[in-house]
């Protein structure tokens, strides 16, 4: 029984992989059981008997990214940032965060941004995603005061899209977290 139990795991497994590949691709309204069950290298049948609707896929879908993403607890943000006293280290922390999640987990990030309204949880992950970006961001600004226009500024420059423009620009990842932090810290200071 174990192996059947662990062969059922390793399909499941297979058919969420699949889907999560998907809909980066496609996107989630895009996705079909077919192309599900063809990418699992599944029957469609078997996609059903795993996961009846979209109600249990989505939500083992988000599972998954959210674990790749291992988001800090927006909670624990301050603490990330104790014992960083000038801009230049609090902000290197704040762009190394974001950064950080992005390359674990900015393609689950690009489809919750595009489809926040596919199914509820994909709507609580982005919500997750943003809230804990503002968490660090305020963390790291704290200490300096900084008008709304200015702490707007910070969110925009760690934000995905800048993170993303930077890469299709050659920037490697200590290359675009470096150029970052350097404007943001100037700004700052």
């Amino acid at each position: 029984m174990s192996k059947r139990a662990a062969a059922a795991g390793q399909t499941r497994r297979r058919i969420v992989d699949a889907t999560r590949e998907l809909h980066t691709e496609r996107g989630i309204a895009a996705t079909s059981w077919d192309a599900i069950a063809e990418r699992a290298g599944v029957g469609v049948g078997t996609v059903y008997r795993h996961f009846p609707s979209l109600d249990e896929l989505v939500p083992a879908c988000g599972a998954v990214s959210l674990e790749l993403a291992a988001l800090p607890d927006p909670a624990g943000a301050p603490a990330l940032f104790e014992g960083l006293a000038t801009p230049a280290e609090r902000i290197a922390r704040l762009v190394e965060e974001a950064h950080g999640i992005y390359g674990r987990a900015a393609k689950e990030m690009q489809v919750t941004r595009r489809e926040p309204d596919a199914h509820p949880t994909v709507a609580e992950a982005n919500e997750a995603f943003e809230t804990t970006l503002s968490a660090l961001v305020d963390a790291a600004v704290a200490p300096f005061e900084l008008p709304p226009a200015e702490r707007a500024l910070v969110r925009a420059m760690i934000d995905l899209d800048t993170w993303e423009a930077l890469r299709a620009a050659g920037l490697d990842h200590a290359a675009a977290s470096a150029a970052v932090s350097e404007m943001l810290t100037a700004r700052i200071a």
